[in-house]
């Protein structure tokens, strides 16, 4: 008896709650593409994406003058309060793949998927959701067939819309723990954390402390502060607590940024090295990178190479990819985003250059 035959067998009760677990509209397309019965099991419209999310406003309220001794400052001040209570704050999620033909083919492209509604978008996986008003997403075609190619997740992204008529706290970083924690890392460094139905932030820290990235590694979630030191967010039934964990990591000068990437299970620290301060939202140039190992013993290692792996830096979410198991990136290099242009910083002789990945748009041309 065939493997397809067997699948086919399998009892309606059990293919029922198979198919209400799977949380992507992808895995629901290939889940009803394996045969009749389990297509006939789960229909495309009983998906219903969790995302986008009602999330608290991470900007402050506007600060309260205890003596208003001008009228048009009180109206101010009031209509300020009412701006700020109107604003809507929502959650995105995006996954990164891995999309290679099924007809044995080694490498593939590095796509971006939002489900939304009855569609799902496909995004340029180098930016965030949306980086401008000209940005706007391509809809996968009705004819595009899925099951003609193979797709790994490889990573979950989370960005914060906010929807406001006043200026607007900028975030750097969103991660989501477990389906319910969410920790956001603001452009001034504090970090803020909410759970899943609250209505204002909590901030996290003492009041001069700095986070540059959080990451969530082998089941925890940790943060990096502006002198390289990581933390472990402790999250106990009611209280979270942050302890330290490892040792400063690179410079602690105000003109870096850290970054975590994990790659082959090991978590590295990048340092983003620019021309001038950039906290506070200023525009800095990126003048070059260093890149920490975390070793055996826990200590930090400086990396002179990354072997045939490439990081791909994004205020969403780092990775690392093969080279040899993905169009358009070359061995030894970081990849990031200024200016809203793709570049490539190569360690073997810390050159800057544009970053050509003509190969990485051949699925966005094909699905057009």
């Amino acid at each position: 008896m065939s493997e397809s035959l067997e699948c086919s067998e399998l009892p309606e009760e059990l293919l029922l709650p198979i198919g209400k677990g799977l949380d992507t509209r992808i895995e629901i397309l290939r889940f009803r593409g394996v045969c009749k019965s389990w297509r006939s099991a789960i229909s495309c419209s009983d998906f219903i994406p969790r995302f986008p999310q009602n999330f608290p406003n991470p900007s402050a309220p506007p600060l309260r003058r205890r003596r208003r001794r001008l009228f048009w400052l009180a109206l101010f001040h009031d209509e300020a309060d009412h701006l700020h209570q109107q604003t809507i704050c929502l959650l995105h999620e995006t996954i990164l793949y891995r999309l290679t033909p099924s007809a044995s083919s080694e490498k593939g492209w590095l796509i971006k998927i939002e489900d939304c509604k009855c569609k799902m978008h496909l995004l340029d996986p180098h930016r965030q959701r949306y980086e401008s008003d000209s940005d706007s997403p391509n809809i996968l075609p009705n004819n595009f067939v899925l099951l003609d190619y193979d797709t790994v997740e490889l990573s979950r992204a989370y960005t914060l819309e906010i929807q406001s008529l006043i200026p607007a706290a900028r975030v750097n970083k969103v991660v989501m723990f477990n389906d319910c924690h969410v920790f956001v890392v603001h452009s001034d460094g504090k970090l803020g954390h909410a759970k899943c139905g609250d209505e204002s932030l909590t901030c996290l820290g003492e009041k001069d402390m700095e986070f540059d990235d959080v990451i969530v590694y082998e089941g925890q979630v940790y943060v990096v502060d502006r002198f390289g030191i990581g933390w472990w967010i402790r999250i106990n039934d009611s209280t979270l607590d942050l302890v330290e964990v490892w040792n400063p990591c690179g410079s602690d000068s105000l003109k870096t940024q850290k970054h975590f990437v994990e790659s082959d299970g090991t978590i590295y620290i990048v340092d983003r090295h620019l021309d001038r301060e950039w906290r506070g939202g200023h525009y800095a140039c990126v003048v070059g990178f260093k890149v920490y190992k975390k070793n055996e013993w826990g200590e930090w290692v400086l990396e002179e190479s990354l072997g045939d792996r490439a990081f791909i830096l994004r205020s969403d979410c780092s990775l690392s990819v093969s080279t040899g198991e993905f169009f358009g990136y070359e061995a030894n290099c970081i990849y990031f985003t200024q200016q809203k242009r793709i570049h490539v910083f190569k360690l073997e002789n810390n050159s800057i250059t544009s970053a050509d990945l003509n190969g990485d748009k051949v699925y966005i041309q094909t699905a057009s």
